[in-house]
Formats: C-alpha cells, sequence, structure tokens
C-alpha cells in the first residue's frame, strides 16, 4: 500500500479545492511522479476527506466502469480541468455512484469520453436484452447524489441516458447536483436522453450547456417517472429527436426550468424543443420560468413546445422564430391547457398557439415581433426565397401567421405580391 507522500502535483491542489484541506492529497498520474496510476486505486485508497488530484492524461481501465466513488466523501479533481479524461473507449462505463454518494462527494474538471454503457440485468432474467444499458458517462443509482462540477461529457451512449443516468430499478431517488458542465454530441437516433436520463430523480443542473446531442425522445434530456429536475441558466442548442422533444421530454414529471434558452433544437415528430406528457393522470405541472424558445423546429406539431394531457405554466417566457406543421410556438390537445403569465409568442410559423391555454395576464400573443422588415419570415435580414418558401408553406386559412402580410387571416397572393414588393435586402 504506498506511502501517502507530497508530490509536485500537490503545488496546484489548492487551485481546485472548494475549501480547506481537512485530510490528505492522492496524486495520480498515467505516466509521470505520483502516489497512483490509476484513478480507481487512488479512490480504493482514499479515506473521507480526502483528494485525489489528477494530473493531466487519458484514464481507462479493463473494467466495465472507469471509475467507481464507493460512497466516499472526497473531492476528485483534474489537476488543470478538461485536460484529466476519463476515455471508455467506446466499450465501457465512465464513473458510477452506488452506495449512496451525497454532495460532500465530487467530481471536479474531467473531460468524459467516448463512454458506453456495458451489460446490467435491470429486470433479472439472466439473458441480455437489447435495452438494457445504462449512463454511459455516469451512472448515479441507488440513491446517490454527488456533485459534478466542471465536467465535459463528450461522444458518450447508451440507451438509457447517455452520457448520465441518475435511478435504477429499486426505484430509489437520485439527487445529484451538476454544476458548471458541457455536455457535447451525446446519445444517439436510438437513445432515450440523449445526455441525461432522470428515472424518479431530483437532480440539481446549473448553468449548464446542452449541444448537438441525440435522442429518440429527448435530444438532450428525458425526465420519466414523477422526476422533479432543477435547471437553471442552462442552454440547449441544436439538440435533435429522432421522434419527440429535441431538447426535452417529459414523462409524467414535473421539471422547474429558470432563465434556460433552447434555440435551434429539432424533432422528427413532435415538440421542436418540449415534449410534455402525462396521459395516466395530468397532475405532473413542469414550470418554465424566464426561458427563451427560439428557431426550434419540430416536422409535425409544436414548433416550441407540444403539450399531450399535461398543462404546463410558462411564466416571464418568449416564443420566437419556431417552426412546426401546426402550433408553431405552442400546440396542445387532449386535456392540455398550459397557463401563460407574462409571455412573448410572436413569428413563430404557421401560428402561434393551437388548442386550449389560460391567460393568466400580460402576454404578447402577435403574428410578428415588430420587425421593421415584415416580409423577412426567416430573419435574415432579406426577403427571398428562404421568405418566399415559408409564406407558401402557410397558404390558406390561417390565423396570426407572420405570412399574412395584410392580416385577413388568409396567406394567398395578396400576401404573395407584399412579399414581393419588399423583395431584397432589409434597410
Amino acid at each position: 500500500m504506498p506511502e501517502k507522500r507530497p508530490t509536485t502535483l500537490h503545488a496546484v491542489a489548492a487551485l481546485v479545492l472548494a475549501g480547506p484541506l481537512v485530510a490528505d492529497t492522492l496524486t495520480v498520474d498515467d505516466d509521470g511522479p505520483a502516489d497512483f496510476d490509476s484513478i480507481q486505486a487512488a479512490v480504493d485508497f482514499a479515506s473521507d476527506g480526502d483528494v485525489v488530484l489528477v494530473a493531466p492524461g487519458t484514464y481507462t481501465s479493463t473494467d466495465d466502469q472507469i471509475v467507481d466513488l464507493e460512497g466516499k466523501r472526497i473531492l476528485l479533481a483534474a489537476a488543470i480541468p478538461g485536460t484529466a479524461i476519463i476515455d471508455g473507449e467506446s466499450f465501457r462505463r465512465g464513473v458510477r455512484c452506488r452506495n449512496g454518494e451525497t454532495a460532500k462527494t465530487v467530481i471536479d474538471g474531467f473531460l468524459i469520453r467516448n463512454c458506453r454503457a456495458s451489460w446490467y440485468d435491470w429486470n433479472d432474467n439472466d439473458a441480455i436484452d437489447f435495452w438494457e444499458y445504462f449512463g454511459g458517462g455516469f451512472w448515479n443509482r441507488d440513491g446517490s447524489g454527488p456533485t459534478i462540477r466542471r465536467c465535459i461529457f463528450q461522444g458518450n451512449d447508451a440507451e438509457y441516458g447517455g452520457a448520465i443516468l441518475n435511478g435504477d430499478e429499486t426505484g430509489s431517488i437520485c439527487r445529484p447536483t451538476i454544476i458548471d458542465c458541457a455536455f457535447f454530441d451525446n446519445g444517439s437516433s436510438a437513445c432515450l436522453g440523449g445526455a441525461i436520463y432522470n428515472w424518479g430523480a431530483e437532480p440539481r443542473i446549473t448553468d449548464c450547456d446542452f449541444i448537438e446531442n441525440r435522442g429518440f425522445f429527448g435530444g438532450a434530456v428525458l425526465n420519466f417517472d414523477g422526476s422533479r429536475a432543477e435547471f437553471e441558466g442552462c442552454v440547449f442548442r441544436a439538440n435533435t429527436a429522432a421522434s419527440d422533444g429535441g431538447a426535452m421530454y417529459n414523462d409524467a414529471s414535473s421539471p422547474i426550468l429558470r432563465e434556460c434558452v433552447m434555440d435551434e433544437n429539432a424533432a422528427g415528430d413532435e415538440g421542436g424543443a418540449v415534449f410534455n406528457a402525462d396521459p395516466g393522470s395530468s397532475t405532473a405541472i413542469p414550470e418554465f420560468i424566464d426561458c427563451d424558445f427560439f428557431d426550434n423546429v419540430a416536422n409535425g406539431e409544436g414548433g416550441a413546445m407540444h403539450n399531450f394531457s399535461i398543462s404546463p405554466v410558462l411564466d416571464r417566457c418568449s416564443m420566437q422564430e419556431n417552426l412546426a406543421s401546426s402550433g408553431g410556438g405552442i400546440y396542445s390537445w387532449n386535456g392540455s391547457t398550459p397557463r401563460l403569465r407574462d409571455t412573448l409568442a410572436c413569428g413563430n410559423t404557421p401560428n402561434q398557439i393551437v388548442g386550449p391555454w389560460t391567460d393568466d395576464g400580460g402576454n404578447d400573443i402577435a403574428p410578428g415581433c415588430g420587425n421593421d422588415c415584415p416580409t423577412d419570415l426567416d430573419g435574415d435580414q432579406v426577403t427571398g426565397g428562404g421568405d418566399l418558401g415559408l409564406l407558401f408553406v402557410s397558404w390558406g386559412p390561417c390565423i396570426d401567421c407572420p405570412a399574412d402580410l395584410n392580416a385577413d387571416e388568409r396567406v394567398d397572393g395578396k400576401d404573395l405580391g407584399l412579399l414581393f414588393i419588399g423583395w431584397g435586402d432589409c434597410d
């Protein structure tokens, strides 16, 4: 068993510690002098309160996951954020927590990439089922709730939770804290929750970026089975779902999103940014507070949001320039009655809101967004072929359509004439 001794890595320990050093600092370096040459060996040796400081390098394993934090209250930190790489080599998980880890178990500053969940017999039938692959980059289970901060998740995949799965088959509630992390290019067209899958979980996710993740349902995030995830200050951009929920799919769950931005997300079917559903009871209430939705696209209904048997709350939100076959801003049906307060819906194609909704006051629902160039339907400061295409998409009877340039609730030759009058650069 190695002796706990100082090394050159201790010189940078103070840069990553959240508080005063209360125990020992163990060092890891895969190709240089240190206490250990593998992360797991250092974790195995560590005691509660220790710091495990990892030098730049690429770290992997021969086990099903590279790191198991073993329930220890330790700080596992990259000496230089982003340069210590946990690499799953496309066939093993990155990190697992399964022993009731709390917020005092901290993982900080790692790049977690190319991780793929190994098989886990979820239904205990001793047979490999195609769906039994959970949490490619990170799996929190058995009530675990570690702190994950300043980490980058890139190119990870699983059937459930390409980068992170929170939850397990026992129904235990996982409550991780995820801060200042970035999720790039996780998941696949078959994945549920390209970046994160919450299964009855209650994570707190703050100041995180979700960029170009992919899933079948939930390009970036899927909340399931009563999950109460909280998102604050997060950006969801250019995520895609093969079916529903380009950025987020909420199934019988009540997430709260504050000051989040969803832009340029796309769904092959419904809910370009968000798909909300609660077919069982209609008791789940997702909340969106001070959130912005723009330039999201759904091939079906609900360019920004699609609601099925669920009535979310939107407070001080904006929905602009989203596109769908119907309900460019919001599409609601089968008992859905979203509540809107101080919310702007404008410039969505072919219309702003389809389906019932409750007006709690202060809302601004308008065909256009005060554009000085109303014929510039696609917002590129030029009236041209793209705008002509959008006008033809809206052709016919159309209420609150940006393409209804003469406001007669119909897109026809009169509007086409106005578009040609405005042809060219916008002044």
